[in-house]
């Protein structure tokens, strides 16, 4: 009985240390992007899917999904303007779970520009050959607001 409950606090130590490790992975990717850091970029897998779903004023929607690889290429090129228009999103009712053989981090992303928050916000990670972690997918859902129109 007491190897049963050491194994059992053995694996829930390893566990809460491997969300840990997830957490670690999260907090750099949140201030990587809210220093409009362009190493963000390296954080995802070449062949990671980021799904992107736009919302218009008139209720019309459309749905984008990149690979990791045109997204790096993109994150280069826009990051400096970002930066200049600051462009942040915060993260609020972040939750890391064990899936597969990575984890899905599920979080309110709080677009500061847009005024928006986006609750379906996630990504999932997985570790490469060599054990680190990578984003291999990654979903948002963007509002794209009426522009404001000069009083006169």
């Amino acid at each position: 009985m007491k190897k049963v409950i050491l194994a059992v606090a053995v694996l829930m130590s390893s566990i809460s240390h491997a969300s840990e490790n997830a957490k670690s992975f999260f907090d750099e990717y949140t201030k990587l992007g809210s220093n409009f850091d362009v190493k963000v970029a390296s954080l995802y897998a070449n062949d990671a899917k980021i799904h992107s779903y736009r919302v218009y004023p008139h209720g019309k929607e459309r749905q984008m999904e990149i690979t990791g690889e045109q997204w790096k290429v993109l994150v280069q090129r826009v990051m400096p303007l970002a930066k200049m228009k600051n462009d942040k999103s915060t993260f609020k009712n972040i939750a890391i779970k064990p899936e597969g053989n990575g984890y899905k981090i599920k979080a309110h992303r709080y677009s500061e520009k847009k005024c928006y928050t986006d609750k379906g916000y996630y990504m999932l990670l997985k570790r490469t050959e060599k054990g680190q972690l990578e984003i291999v997918e990654e979903l948002s859902l963007i509002h794209i607001s009426e522009p404001t129109r000069p009083r006169l």
